[in-house]
């Protein structure tokens, strides 16, 4: 499931697996293209949803807290946002 055009949540067996598109560039040819990388693995999608709300704040290094609490109203929005049938 896609969360925005950057994260996405998948699962296996045992885990709910929520990852991050990152750009890499092959060694061969030098070309870019997107690949996932995994964040972290969680026992459930609501605890993938914090975990990324909680990576987001990370990445960001804000430092102003209305900045902050911006950047969580966001996140917010954009997980209220999706589909109700998860």
């Amino acid at each position: 499931m896609l969360i925005g055009k950057n994260h996405k949540i998948e699962s296996d067996s045992m885990n709910v697996i929520l990852s991050k598109k990152v750009k890499r560039v092959k060694k061969d040819t030098g070309e870019k293209h997107d690949a996932w990388q995994c964040i972290g693995y969680y026992a459930t999608v609501a605890n993938a949803l914090h975990g990324l709300v909680n990576q987001n704040i990370k990445d960001t290094e804000l430092t102003d807290i209305k900045a902050i609490a911006a950047e969580i109203n966001n996140l917010h929005k954009m997980i209220e946002a999706l589909p109700k049938s998860l």
